[in-house]
């Protein structure tokens, strides 16, 4: 614990969880070994007598559920408060019975979810009411799941605690037949059809079918279909239910209504959300579960205590502090405010930055050529007059003053059209003036439309004219035509963005976080992956490994990528990539074999054991003597809504604060990553936690250290001064997987070209 950090007071925090009692009873079963279809059998019998439990040592057990029950061994008793894992899967069970009972008597759900147990309600709850004139097959559902965790709480040990998770699920429940018919256009658009699932126990789901190439006679002809047929009876299909198609089915049934029952329905969501209302609908759902007087076995019944939070023992909480920034080598400079202190001692490479007097190409439409170059002069020197409420000025002296740079030359190249073969072309045309010179550009801007984006990367303006310049070793950075339109202010802050970002394009360094010193060197990286097929159904997946690598106190080292190969082979590639990234880093800065040594790995999936193992023995067949390791896995998908009912009031009330953390038990942790203070808009609804799990595999396992690190990490973009929903390491990774993705689409694109040192860059940002 550091002087910046304090415990959080527990009093006012609330988890969307209930322990689960320790029953007084021996759990009864018969232990059998396990076979994967005799547990399938039992496990999805309908009327069940017994439930099958999955047991260490290739062993299951068989729990008696009734009395009438006959199991295929000698009956044996259970001390489960020595199995909570046990205690878990008999509550998570206990819960699926009862939703699917409910669902066969009652109708008023679809269960579509065992592990978790999940159902959709078949009422929306007044999110969209009957007032607004839309038919009733266009409405939201409200999807509910439960999941059991085994958390530690302190002085009651390892808690076996049931979740409840509450989202929104759009519906479009009209055929595609009954869409055609009310004007709704459907070519480009996915459809999807219902389909059985493995699972008995479980509803039907739509799958997605394809993509509508054509609507003839009342039949689908579909692309992008894989393996299933290319064309459907459009009776028989449904538009994909996404938010995008919903406002669009709207808009097109509505005409000039639309704005406002959108508006509407926007704005029933975000009291949906709004904190207390989640809690009293979680609430009501475990009252629910606790009314049913469910049984775990024979005779053993299912009891929940308190909410988390409310009498309830509660998990150890900290407060992480914003991390302090450095902003310069000798330390004089430090402070957690980034833009206040760059606009007073610039930033932490001042002295050393090179490029002090940019050479700077802009592309634009020549119809935007005037509004262009007066955004240009801003982004570049400032709106001193624009500020807040609270009087911040957010672009004061703008990329050259607040980066401490020379006046910049500036130079257009007009594009003839908005296509990207005219954009490519004007950057052509700027690099060919730069190679006739003999002065290389330092950056080309673009100025851009946001529509663009909806346009393939083969055509896109800004794809094709940023693949053109990268190829040279120029980077680039894009200036929205909409944000002309932005009042004064927004156009400032982000103009304040677009400067950071570029300065450390450029190969800048805005700041450092500032740490203590150590005994350990330390190397932080980012495993992120992208996914590469052809289309949404499209198979053979395959993959390409991002590593992003950081000094422990943020400094941005290098990236690295594995080629397109498939997932199998990806353990591999990625040690290959790894080792060369080590060895670079270890000879830069003259590690010593008997050095200590410390690699952290940030990941957004679990990593695996065999690609754990893969890299511990790629970095010591390096020779380092003394390593440690540390896989973390930063998990944004999880059961954990977390409540601070001590805020009440503002756009973010009830969220907790950015840096609020959670110790689930040794190896999880939940890190707020932003906070309410971050909540811009009504309907944003609670900043979510992220879930922190340390591999089993680690070495060093210090969670403390590690979460305090994810937090500093992300309040450490060069791509905004707010905090980030992820680390950077992995943020950032997240972005190279984009920009890969659309530049390798461009016709103007060669990777095998790309190698110099724009790549040990932030080129990406």
């Amino acid at each position: 614990m550091t002087n910046r950090d304090r415990i959080h007071r527990r009093g006012s925090l609330w988890l969307n969880s209930v322990p689960v009692t320790y029953p007084s009873q021996a759990i009864p079963a018969a232990v059998v070994p396990y076979a994967r279809e005799r547990f399938n059998e039992a496990l999805d019998r309908a009327a069940g007598k017994s439930l099958p439990v999955r047991l260490p040592d290739d062993e299951m057990a068989l729990v008696p559920l009734s009395d009438d029950a006959v199991l295929p061994g000698p009956e044996v008793q259970f001390d489960i408060a020595r199995n909570p894992r046990m205690l878990s899967t008999l509550v998570r069970e206990a819960v699926f019975r009862h939703l699917r009972h409910i669902s066969e008597t009652r109708g008023i759900y679809r269960v579509v979810g065992r592990k978790p147990p999940t159902v959709e309600t078949q009422k929306d709850f007044g999110l969209v009411p009957e007032s607004l004139g839309l038919p009733p097959w266009l409405t939201k559902r409200v999807v509910i799941t439960f999941e059991t965790r085994v958390i530690e709480l302190p002085g009651a040990g390892a808690t076996v605690v049931l979740t409840c998770v509450q989202r929104l699920r759009t519906i479009i429940g009209a055929t595609c037949q009954e869409l055609t018919a009310a004007g709704v256009g459907l070519v480009g658009s996915y459809v999807s059809q219902w389909a059985a699932r493995p699972d008995p126990a479980l509803d039907d789901r739509l799958e997605i079918a394809g993509r509508v190439v054509s609507v003839e006679e009342g039949m689908l002809t579909l692309a992008d279909h894989a393996g299933g047929p290319d064309r459907i009876p459009a009776a028989e299909a449904f538009l994909e239910p996404t938010r995008a198609n919903f406002d669009s089915v709207v808009e097109e049934l509505t005409q000039r209504r639309a704005e406002r029952i959108i508006a509407e329905i926007s704005r029933r969501e975000a009291d949906w959300r709004w904190g207390e209302a989640v809690q009293e609908r979680v609430e009501r759902a475990f009252d629910f579960i606790r009314s049913a007087k469910l049984w775990l076995a024979r005779g053993v019944p299912l009891e929940l205590g308190p909410l988390l939070g409310e009498g309830a023992p509660f998990p150890p909480a900290h407060q992480f502090a914003k991390p302090t920034l450095s902003f310069d080598p000798g330390g004089r400079h430090s402070d957690a405010w980034a833009q206040r202190t760059l606009d007073k001692v610039g930033p932490y490479d001042r002295q050393v930055f090179e490029a002090k007097r940019l050479r700077i190409a802009v592309v634009c439409e020549a119809s935007q050529r005037g509004r262009t170059s007066e955004v240009v002069a801003a982004f570049l020197d400032g709106m001193p007059d624009v500020r807040s409420s609270k009087d911040l000025v957010p672009h004061e002296t703008g990329l050259v003053g607040r980066f401490r740079l020379q006046q910049a030359s500036v130079e257009f190249f007009e594009a003839s059209a908005a296509t990207g073969e005219a954009y490519a072309d004007a950057a052509r045309r700027a690099m060919s003036v730069a190679a006739e010179r003999d002065q290389p550009w330092n950056l080309g801007l673009l100025q851009v439309r946001r529509e663009w984006k909806d346009l393939p990367e083969t055509s896109s303006p800004y794809w094709m004219a940023k693949a053109t310049f990268l190829k040279r070793d120029v980077p680039t950075q894009a200036l929205a035509t909409e944000m002309m339109h932005l009042s004064a202010f927004e156009q400032a802050c982000a103009l304040a963005n677009a400067s950071l970002a570029t300065y450390a394009k450029l190969g800048g360094k805005p700041w450092l976080l500032r740490t203590k010193g150590s005994t350990d060197h330390e190397l932080v990286f980012g495993l992120g992956s992208s996914t590469r097929k052809t289309g949404r159904k499209g198979a053979g997946e395959r993959v390409v490994g991002i590593t992003t690598v950081f000094s422990s106190e943020g400094n941005y080292l290098l990236d690295a990528h594995t080629g397109v190969v498939p997932f199998q082979e990806y353990p591999t590639r990625l040690t290959e990539v790894l080792r060369k990234v080590v060895t670079r880093v270890r000879d830069e800065n003259a590690w010593r074999p008997s050095d200590s040594v410390r690699f952290v790995f940030h990941a957004f999936t679990q990593v695996r054991r065999e690609t754990a193992e893969a890299v511990v023995q790629a970095v010591r067949d390096l020779g380092l003597e003394r390593v440690t390791f540390a896989f973390l896995h930063v998990a944004e998908d999880h059961p954990w809504t977390l409540l601070d009912f001590s805020a009440r009031s503002g756009k973010g009330a009830f969220g907790p604060d950015r840096g609020q953390a959670i110790e689930l038990g040794e190896r999880e942790w939940l890190v707020a990553l932003t906070g309410r203070q971050q909540v811009k808009a009504d309907g944003q609804g609670i900043p979510a936690p992220v879930l922190l799990r340390l591999h089993e595999d680690s070495t060093f396992t210090d969670m403390l250290y590690l979460s305090r690190q994810v937090s500093d990490f992300a309040c450490h973009s060069w791509r905004t001064f707010g905090p980030s929903r992820a680390p950077v390491t992995l943020l950032y990774a997240d972005e190279i997987a984009k920009q890969l993705a659309g530049l390798e689409q461009t016709t103007a694109w060669d990777r095998d070209a790309v190698t110099g040192r724009i790549m040990r860059r932030p080129w990406f940002l």
